[in-house]
């Protein structure tokens, strides 16, 4: 009788063969969690942010320079139009984009719907969006919008400041 003392070829072909096969399975949830991960820390902070920033207009704040929230200060305007945007790091914090790469960037949108001439206030619809720079690990998809925030307040006209360079 002939005693065998470990395993065949075969045998070790096999079990590789079923490691490997079980293996990408784990790769894959390992990667769906990390993306799940991400994008539920960039919600979260993205809707904190966007709050934030129109509890601040609401209560008077004035975008640019001269504003008390660290992110209206920063909020540089795009055109002659009211429209703003801000450059967010990893943290959720503005950014110089001169020096450090953006992951994120904030768009404000202020259109006036109506203005008493009685007073210095005025019915804006805000639109705030924090869209990421880059796709998340994996995916391609062209659709970069995080969350999305609209209302209507009544605001001082002046709400833009004075934002030349």
């Amino acid at each position: 009788m002939n005693k065998r003392n470990g395993f065949t070829l075969i045998e070790i072909i096999i079990s590789i063969g079923i490691v490997s096969f079980l293996s990408v399975y784990l790769l894959q949830i390992f990667i769906t969690a990390k993306n799940l991960n991400e994008v539920t820390y960039d919600l979260d902070n993205a809707v904190i942010v966007s709050k934030s920033v129109m509890e601040s207009l609401s209560a008077g704040e004035k975008i640019g320079p001269d504003s008390d929230d660290i992110i209206l200060k920063n909020a540089r305007k795009l055109s002659d139009e009211l429209i703003y945007t801000v450059k967010l790091g990893d943290d959720f914090q503005p950014v110089d984009s001169d020096f450090v790469d953006s992951s994120y960037i904030m768009n404000i949108t202020l259109d006036l719907v109506d203005s008493s001439e009685l007073s210095n206030m005025g019915l804006y619809n805000i639109s705030v969006d924090i869209q990421r720079e880059k796709p998340y690990f994996l995916k391609s998809s062209q659709n970069k919008e995080i969350y999305a925030l609209n209302a209507s307040k009544g605001l001082l006209l002046d709400i833009g400041g004075d934002t030349s360079d």
